[in-house]
C-alpha cells in the first residue's frame, strides 16, 4: 500500500451504517440515513430506462466531463430553478458528490496548500483532502447564527497558503416539521 493510506481512518459513515443494520437485524425501527442510501427499491421507469438503454446498445464510455446533452440539461435547469447562467463546458458530471471532489482535489491542491472547510461537515471531506496532500482548516460555524458563515471567523482561517473552500449545498434550511412514521 501506499505511504498515504495510513493518514485514511476507518469511514465513520460504514460504522454507523454497520449498527444500523445490525440493530434493524434484531428487530429494532431503524431510519438509517448513515450511508444515503433509500430504503426502498429502484422505482420501475427507471430500472425500465435502463433497460432500454442496454438494448438500444448505449453501453460506451461517454465523454469523460459527461455527455453534451446532460450537460446542456443541467445548463437549463439550472437556469430555470436557480436563474444561474452556465453554458455546457462549465459543467463536470461525475458519478457522485465524494468522486467529484476527489477528483477535484487532486487536480487543484497539493502539499503546503490549505483548505478550509466549515464545520459541520461531510465525514469525506478530510480523507480527500488529506489525499491530495493539503492541509485542512476548520472553519467553526454554529446554531445560533443559523450555520452561517462569518465574515470575520473566515478571515481568520485564511492564509497566503489557502487555496480553496469546500461549501455544503444547498444551504442549511429551516428544518421541516418531523412526521414520526406510522
Amino acid at each position: 500500500m501506499a505511504g498515504r493510506m495510513e493518514k485514511i481512518k476507518p469511514s465513520p459513515t460504514l460504522a454507523v451504517n454497520a449498527k444500523a443494520k445490525a440493530l434493524k437485524a434484531s428487530g429494532a425501527d431503524v431510519l438509517n440515513f448513515s450511508v444515503g442510501e433509500p430504503d426502498f427499491g429502484t422505482p420501475e421507469h427507471v430500472c425500465a430506462a435502463g433497460k432500454a438503454a442496454i438494448e438500444e446498445g448505449f453501453t460506451k464510455y461517454t465523454a469523460v466531463p459527461g455527455m453534451p446533452e446532460l450537460r446542456e440539461a443541467v445548463c437549463l435547469r439550472f437556469a430555470k430553478d436557480k436563474g444561474w447562467q452556465y453554458e455546457a463546458d462549465q459543467i463536470q458530471v461525475s458519478c457522485g458528490g465524494k468522486h467529484g471532489l476527489y477528483n477535484m482535489a487532486q487536480a487543484l491542491f497539493g502539499p503546503g496548500d490549505e483548505v478550509i472547510i466549515p464545520t459541520p461537515y461531510w465525514v469525506s471531506y478530510p480523507p480527500i483532502i488529506e489525499l491530495a496532500g493539503a492541509k485542512l482548516v476548520f472553519l467553526p460555524l454554529s446554531e445560533k447564527n443559523d450555520f452561517d458563515i462569518e465574515e470575520s471567523t473566515l478571515s481568520a482561517c485564511v492564509s497566503p497558503n489557502t487555496k480553496g473552500i469546500i461549501l455544503n449545498s444547498p444551504p442549511i434550511q429551516p428544518a421541516p416539521s418531523f412526521r414520526p412514521r406510522p
